[in-house]
């Protein structure tokens, strides 16, 4: 086979996948499933928290902060998916991304909470990330898998999850914190330097 004969043939088998998808998500997670609500109810309930309890004061620094943690588990999660080692088999849309629910919205807000609680209330975030990360691997992830929501293969463990949480919280926290620094003590602007 030949390079175009190796593209034509990832193109037909994404096609295929697609088809194989789709079908899926229609008899297992569509609109009269309960999963599908589970899925909505998942996604709706941290959002409103998020918008009566995030302080206001601190929006953009909190939303980088969110964002870079969906960014970074996004991205372990689709190479996780592709690998089959964490299945979410119940998706919001067969469209989406895997895990959705959990890497777009549940994670990020839940970790959001806690990076604002230690900054307003002078608290140890190294320690408040390992707690959360603790819930998140050993409590909300078995939680899914019990229900049918998420599925560990190919060797994954609690333990793994807890893990990534762990590195993907202070991740987002240095990144934030040296964003924020160059914010404060950052040298010329690109327009005081051109």
């Amino acid at each position: 086979m030949n390079e175009q004969d190796i593209l034509n043939k990832i193109l037909l088998l994404k096609d295929e996948l697609d088809y194989y998808r789709q079908e899926f998500w229609e008899l297992t997670s569509s609109f009269d499933t309960w999963q599908f609500w589970f899925n909505w109810i998942s996604v709706l309930i941290p959002l409103i928290l998020l918008y009566i309890f995030i302080d206001r004061k601190r929006v953009f620094e909190l939303g980088f902060f969110g964002f870079a943690i969906h960014v970074m588990w996004t991205n372990i999660d689709t190479v996780l998916s592709m690998k089959n080692v964490l299945i979410t088999p119940h998706n919001i849309f067969y469209l989406f991304p895997a895990s959705l629910t959990i890497t777009t919205v549940v994670l990020p807000i839940g970790f959001m909470f806690i990076y604002q609680y230690c900054k307003n209330k002078g608290r140890n975030y190294y320690i408040a990330a390992i707690i959360m990360s603790a819930f998140f691997g050993y409590v909300l992830a078995p939680t899914f898998e019990a229900i049918g929501m998420l599925e560990l293969r190919a060797g994954m463990r609690f333990t793994y999850i807890f893990l990534i949480d762990i590195t993907v919280a202070y991740l987002a926290y240095w990144l934030t914190k040296g964003f924020w620094l160059l914010k404060r003590h950052g040298g010329k602007s690109s327009k005081q330097a051109g």
